[in-house]
Parts: structure tokens; sequence; C-alpha cells
């Protein structure tokens, strides 16, 4: 965040921004988690496939928040795709 200030709207937007992607095909969870410090927040989105993913972030659901949310963010976005090796 440019402030740990900004961490409430941002979590806002965030809320709102998952629940517009809820319900695409092939997402299975999303899992938000803020710092206690306010300076960040991260989404563990878990999705069936990479083809699906990769449909949904062609066209955003949340494009109409996204701007805000970057500016909040201090342009700290990163994405960046995982595949899962293990669970416990």
């Amino acid at each position: 965040m440019k402030q740990p200030e900004n961490q409430a709207r941002f979590i806002e937007l965030f809320r709102e921004a998952l629940v517009r992607v809820s319900g695409q095909a092939g997402l299975i969870s999303t899992h938000a988690h803020r710092s206690l410090d306010g300076w960040r927040c991260i989404n563990f989105g878990h999705w069936r496939s990479l083809e699906e993913y990769t449909a949904m972030d062609t066209n955003r659901p949340f494009s109409p928040l996204f701007g805000e949310m970057l500016d909040l963010a201090n342009n700290e976005y990163q994405k960046t795709l995982h595949e899962v090796v293990f669970t416990t």
C-alpha cells in the first residue's frame, strides 16, 4: 500500500473484485490475506486449469475496480502463477 491506512479501502475493493470473479468457470476458491502492519494484501486463487484462469484474466470481471486498487497499492501489483507440488 502507499500508506497502511489505505488497506481498509483496498480490502473493500478486493472483496468486491472477488465477488465479481466468483462463479467463473474453473474457480475453485480464493483466499484474501492482509498483513497485520497494513502494508500488504495477498490473494491466493485456486483454479482448475490454467486455461480457465487465462479465460477470466483476458476479460477481467473486476476491471472497473482495478485502477483504484492499483493506485492504493502503489503499483505493487504482482501476478505470479504457481503450480501445486504437494499438499498436507
